[in-house]
């Protein structure tokens, strides 16, 4: 009969000597000849001990079967590669149970509200990748689905237009022009603040700020607001416009991949330009404005009073330059399709689709009808 604790003595007795004839067999390695580069010396050490524990291992095995038979040796192997998992398993859970405790030692029972907010930036990041398989429309076919889309936008109903002598609501009115940009990301639309002041929100849009539109503080910031009041995509549209062939726009440092934007927005202004002017750009630039506003007042680079004040100077404007909530959001779309094709990208339709459900939910006759709740102000 055979006793198991003795086969067990022999085998991790075994075991120490091949551990210990590995070790010995280590520290013997000949050190590589001495030459300018010493990473490469340390890079063959690494392999040489790699390649004696792999053999050390496949040696295990082998005895192990000599002793035990295939099949024990098999199910210990299969055994250390299962324990090797639930280590990393357990690790793994491990580091999400510490964001987590990490997340509730900094804002208590909000926690799971900004673990839910990760995980929505997550399935955000997700949903770009997917829009990376969308396929590129012709220019004559976007322009053709930009049309269909100021139509749809054209057909929807909106209120009638009202002076606002209140100053609580020409200031609502005011915040309503950062409408369209502020419903695709699940902005407020009652209050100066986009989100809940909160440290991980705070962080979200000076990330967003700065990624998507380079502004990194304050000063950026203002020059981007003057910009765009002064100038923005009504003076690109103008200047598209006026040149004979995208080349009288290209500068002697434009870059390649700038070139192209060039070029495919220069022949969609020369498509479009009999139709609209420059002006018609109007609510694409203040619509931007607003909305950059009330981030930078929500990250801290602007005071209460200038935001309300810079507000107020934007809703003149848009008040003075266009009739209605439809033609700012038709403005939108076309300014949004214009420079979309300056960055040369390809996701146009899904861009517009995005815009125009975001106009239909500011015009319905529900909780999210921002703009139905609060019509155009009269000039």
């Amino acid at each position: 009969m055979v006793d198991i604790n003795e086969i067990r003595a022999r085998n991790a007795k075994l075991m120490a000597d091949m551990q210990k004839r590995t070790e010995e067999a280590v520290s013997k390695l000949e050190m590589p000849a001495q030459d300018e580069n010493a990473d490469s010396a340390e890079e063959e050490r690494a392999r040489r001990a790699a390649e004696l524990a792999a053999a050390n291992e496949q040696r295990q095995r082998e005895v192990l079967s000599q002793m035990m038979g295939e099949e024990f040796a098999r199910q210990t192997a299969a055994m250390q590669e299962m324990v090797s998992q639930e280590v990393q398993r357990q690790a793994a859970s491990a580091a999400a149970q510490l964001q987590q405790d990490a997340l509730s030692a900094l804002f208590g029972d909000d926690a799971a509200l900004f673990s839910a907010a990760l995980d929505t930036l997550a399935q955000t990041e997700n949903d770009e990748d997917e829009e990376d398989e969308e396929q590129e429309l012709s220019p004559e076919e976007l322009y053709d689905y930009l049309e269909r889309k100021l139509g749809e936008i054209e057909a929807l109903e909106e209120p009638q237009p009202k002076t606002y002598n209140i100053p609580a609501l020409w200031e609502r009115f005011c915040i309503a022009l950062s409408g369209i940009i502020s419903t695709v990301n699940d902005h407020k639309l009652d209050e100066l603040d986009v989100e809940e002041r909160v440290p991980l929100f705070v962080q979200q849009i000076t990330s967003l700020i700065r990624n998507s539109w380079g502004i990194s503080g304050r000063e950026d910031l203002i020059e981007t607001l003057l910009y765009l009041s002064r100038a923005g995509y009504r003076a690109r549209f103008s200047a598209y416009g006026e040149a004979a062939s995208p080349e009288e726009l290209f500068g002697d440092d434009t870059a390649e991949e700038d070139r192209e934007g060039i070029v495919r927005g220069h022949a969609f202004v020369q498509h479009f330009k009999d139709k609209f002017g420059a002006d018609f750009l109007l609510g694409w630039d203040i619509g931007r404005a607003a909305m950059i506003t009330r981030w930078g007042y929500f990250v801290g680079w602007l005071t209460q009073a200038e935001a309300e004040q810079l507000l107020s100077d934007m809703g003149q404007v848009a008040a003075n330059g266009l009739s209605g909530w439809k033609e700012f959001a038709r403005s939108y779309l076309f300014g949004g399709a214009f420079w979309k094709e300056v960055c040369a990208a390809y996701d146009g339709k899904s861009y517009l689709d995005t815009l125009t459900d975001a106009v239909q939910k500011l015009l319905s006759d529900g909780p999210e009808g921002a703009w139905t709740h609060t019509p155009w102000a009269k000039p």
